[in-house]
């Protein structure tokens, strides 16, 4: 008697864990079409479908873009432009983003979907520090005239803008990245340390990052400044201080040394003046 009482218990949890079983697969069969119906109906419906500009030229409608001043509205465009007709589901935001931060105005970027039908890109752009002349290129020789980060980022404005910054030569757009960001915070911390006098500093020469050299307005002319790696403002003060004593004695001098503090020297010359 024990044993029958053993074994039909023992059916009775056989049959459940076989009716719970054949439950949970139906129901995994059943989730997965649904979703595969409500997939289906997200790509193909069309009050999902990402609307392209009635022209070439024209931006569409279903692709909103804020923080752009400077970074080439018509680039991030392209970006989608396999995305146009098709639906929002499908835009793979996390690659979107990726190319949209190879822009070199690009400093940081987020995508978003919408539903049902748009993306929205808001964009915060790099700040250009100052203006850097490029050394010449190997095409045809010229010198470039762009922008410049903090980062050491070169940046070539699209549109029309109006910049009043430093000039800073003696950077190749083919250096390390790294190497120019370098010379770039060098800049940055010289002319933070000279203060309001760097309005009479009219370019930046960084090809020695240890040795910088000045472009100094002064009266009429112009003069090259040796200012090696610190102690700017006071090296500059000096400078500022005996420039008429210097110009009466020297008039002809266009290049003078201030690498050792208190003593500015006419480079090439021997005559020394405190």
């Amino acid at each position: 008697m024990a044993r029958q009482e053993h074994s039909l218990w023992g059916g009775i949890r056989w049959w459940r864990l076989l009716f719970w079983l054949v439950a949970g697969v139906l129901l995994m069969v059943s989730t997965l079409f649904g979703w595969r119906r409500t997939e289906e109906f997200l790509i193909k419906d069309d009050r999902f479908r990402i609307a392209e500009a009635e022209d070439f030229a024209s931006p569409s409608r279903n692709l909103l873009l804020e923080g752009i001043h400077y970074a080439p509205a018509s680039q991030i465009r392209r970006v989608f432009a396999e995305d146009f007709g098709r639906s929002l589901y499908l835009v793979p935001i996390q690659e979107r983003r990726r190319q949209i931060l190879e822009i070199d105005w690009v400093e940081n970027a987020s995508v978003s979907k919408i539903w049902p039908d748009t993306v929205k890109v808001r964009i915060r752009e790099r700040v250009p520090v100052a203006f850097v002349h490029l050394l010449p290129n190997q095409k045809d020789g010229r010198f470039q005239l762009a922008l410049i980060d903090k980062d050491g980022y070169i940046l070539r404005p699209r549109v029309k803008a109006k910049f009043t910054l430093p000039v800073i030569t003696g950077i190749r757009e083919d250096e390390e990245r790294e190497n120019r960001r370098a010379r770039v915070r060098r800049v940055l911390s010289m002319l933070k340390d000279i203060g309001p006098l760097s309005q009479q500093v009219s370019e930046i020469n960084v090809a020695d990052p240890n040795d910088l050299v000045l472009a100094e307005h002064v009266q009429d002319g112009v003069v090259n400044l040796l200012m090696g790696d610190e102690n700017y403002a006071e090296r500059l003060q000096n400078f500022l201080a005996n420039y008429d004593e210097l110009k009466e004695k020297r008039p002809d001098a266009k290049t003078l040394d201030l690498r050792v503090d208190g003593l500015i020297t006419a480079v090439g010359e021997e005559h020394h003046a405190q």
